[in-house]
């Protein structure tokens, strides 16, 4: 029994000093084991969500805000259908000051709607009313330290803010929403119109796409039609889209502020609200110049404080300075920015300084390129009048950005149908009598936006009401992209020849054209007398230039490479006999040899290189294929008159 008894309490000893070792080691607060590779450096979507604490549509939003996005790890340790994000990320979004707002607005809300389902309503509109709010001063100023920095990520954020500003109502986006994105867009068209800061113009299926010059930097931005109004959709999420804007609308209020800051403009700009009832676009935001005592620098403490490459640079000149003041501050309710200007020289020049000679004297020792200079004044001395029917919108930013005067039907125009100062009716449709009978002429839309690219007043008469006008291009092409249209082409070679006129001289070549245009005509009168024949020597003439083409497009294969290797197959005896061999040329010998002498890296750089030539050829093949697919359809399609038939006796 003793040694039973002995047996037993040792195996108790025993399971007690196991059991306490197992506790031991399961509550150890020592150092845990760090995660190595894939799993320390980054974290799931679920971990970080449980890590901040925060629902998943708070996380998108904070995410969004940050500028935290997924990260595509090598190894994907939790499956491959699951976000990552980087550890640090998640570690720098947990120090978000905005995370207790959001938390303080979640509590809020289970307030209001316990209210709601007590159906204590004055209760529930007390709570929305003390809703708390937040700001992202902190975080535009954490993501921009520099105005230039601002600058250069603009674009997408304009583009966005000029969208929500062409939506209507919904219950996706409220009335409120779109009104501060029309604020926004109309401050900043205003402000580019004033300082003249528009260099292009690219119309197309998407939209309008605009690009300015903004304190050296350019901006390229795309926006909707008016035309067509945009409706709201199930197919995007605009939860997403709206915390995007939400951060956009704060950058871009910043953007405006400074530069209305930098020209000593009171900023946000007043609205004329009987300009703006009657129709006025841009014109109803009135600039009012700063008084002298309230033109203070900014304080260090405000986030819009941001350090600018002007800040280091020489003050400009007084005379610079007085001229540019001088000209905001004309800019008035009924002033314009063409008299501004004038008056503006007019002051310089009286002052005496170095830039009063002449106005672009003036602006060039601004620092602006002769480019600019020359589009600040496009529309100087021009009168236009806009139909109802053309995007009046558009045609008023782009003639106040060109230095010209805009009148448009309704009681708020500057100028009536019938003035006599009007210059240019701008209709897409039969002119009116009274208009067709005035001395003006008579241009499309596309006249204004095709000048402006091509820094000069084009001849009118492809532009008039009725004739299918020249070809739009895009001003924002290289000429890299191996296609050159021929438009392109024939305007390249008349600026280099210098045979393109500008609209003050170009009377007489208006009228050469129209001789050419009434030869056209006569010699096709000419040619309906004899249809048939004209008809049968088109098809021959087709069939020898596809002839003519096929011929070509084999030499051109044959000098390429292509057929060098290539069996043909004899049709009478059915036997395939090789092609004559090719003898290269001492060039192709050399480049064969360096490329056998070249390392295995540099020869993959060089296939890569080649598949990227190869692939821009095949994109312009299919344009030139389109080109001559367009011609062929015009040629079938040109204009003859049939002969009538004759009348029986």
């Amino acid at each position: 029994m003793g040694k039973a008894a002995g047996l037993k309490e040792r195996k108790d000893a025993k399971r007690a000093i196991k059991n306490k070792k197992k506790f031991k080691n399961k509550n150890s607060i020592g150092k845990t084991k760090k995660k190595v590779g894939s799993a320390g450096r980054y974290v799931t979507r679920t971990t970080a969500v449980a890590k901040l604490q925060v629902p998943l549509k708070d996380f998108r939003k904070l995410c969004i805000l940050k500028g935290v996005y997924p990260r595509e790890p090598k190894k994907k340790f939790k499956g491959s259908n699951t976000t990552y994000y980087f550890a640090k990320d998640i570690l720098f979004l947990m120090h978000e000051p905005l995370l207790a707002k959001f938390r303080e607005q979640k509590a809020f809300l289970k307030k209001i709607r316990k209210a709601t389902g007590r159906h204590e309503r004055k209760q529930a509109m007390r709570l929305d009313a003390r809703r708390p709010t937040y700001k992202l001063d902190h975080l535009i100023r954490e993501r921009y330290p520099t105005f230039a920095d601002a600058l250069t990520e603009l674009d997408d954020a304009i583009c966005l803010v000029f969208l929500f500003a062409s939506l209507s109502p919904s219950k996706f986006v409220h009335a409120p929403r779109i009104q501060a994105c029309s604020r926004l867009r109309r401050e900043f068209l205003a402000y580019v119109a004033r300082t003249r800061s528009l260099r292009a113009v690219f119309i197309s299926i998407k939209g309008i796409y605009y690009q300015a010059e903004v304190q050296g930097i350019r901006l390229t931005w795309v926006e909707p039609h008016h035309s067509f109004a945009q409706q709201p959709t199930m197919s995007v999420d605009y939860r997403v889209m709206l915390s995007f804007l939400e951060l956009y609308e704060a950058t871009l209020t910043f953007v405006n502020f400074k530069l209305y800051h930098d020209l000593h403009v009171a900023y946000p700009p007043q609205i004329d609200a009987k300009a703006d009832d009657a129709g006025v676009h841009l014109g109803a935001a009135v600039l009012q110049a700063k008084p002298k005592e309230t033109r203070t620098a900014l304080p260090a403490t405000n986030p819009l404080a941001l350090t600018t490459a002007a800040s280091n640079a020489p003050a400009p000149k007084p005379s610079i300075l007085s001229s540019l003041q001088t000209k905001l501050s004309g800019v008035d309710r009924g002033g314009d920015v063409g008299d501004a200007d004038a008056d503006a020289d007019a002051d310089a020049n009286a002052d005496g300084g170095e830039g009063g000679g002449d106005g672009d004297e003036t602006f060039a020792e601004a620092g602006l390129s002769p480019e600019a200079i020359t589009l600040r004044s496009l529309f100087s001395d021009c009168y236009f009048w806009c139909g109802r029917e053309t995007p009046v919108a558009s045609l008023e930013f782009l003639i106040l950005s060109c230095g010209g005067h805009v009148g448009w039907e309704g009681d708020a125009s500057p100028f009536a149908l019938n003035d006599p100062c009007v210059t240019h009716h701008v209709i897409d449709r039969p002119p009116p009598e009274e208009a067709a009978a005035a001395s003006r002429e008579m241009v499309q839309p596309q006249w204004l936006y095709d000048s402006l690219n091509a820094r000069e007043l084009l001849p009118t008469h492809a532009y008039r009401p009725g004739v299918t006008c020249p070809p739009h291009l895009s001003p924002f092409t290289d000429g890299n992209e191996g296609y050159a249209p021929k438009e392109r082409v024939r305007q390249a070679a008349m600026e280099a020849a210098g045979t393109t006129t500008a609209e003050g001289g170009g009377a007489a070549a208006d009228d050469d054209d129209d001789e050419e245009l009434d030869d056209e005509e006569d010699e096709e009168e000419e040619d309906d007398d004899d249809d048939d024949d004209d008809d049968d020597d088109d098809e021959e003439e087709e069939e020898e230039d596809a002839a003519e083409y096929a011929a070509e497009l084999k030499r051109e294969m044959a000098s390429a490479g292509y057929m060098e290797d290539a069996p043909t197959k004899d049709k009478k005896k059915g036997t395939k006999a090789t092609s004559k061999p090719v003898t290269k040329s001492p060039a192709q010998e050399e480049k064969e040899l360096a490329m056998m002498m070249m390392s295995r890296k540099k020869r993959k750089l060089y296939d890569r290189m080649q598949y990227g030539i190869q692939k821009k050829e095949a994109a312009a093949e299919v344009l030139r294929s389109k080109r001559r697919a367009l011609e062929a359809s015009d040629a079938k399609e040109s204009p003859k008159k049939k002969k009538k038939p004759k009348l029986a006796d």
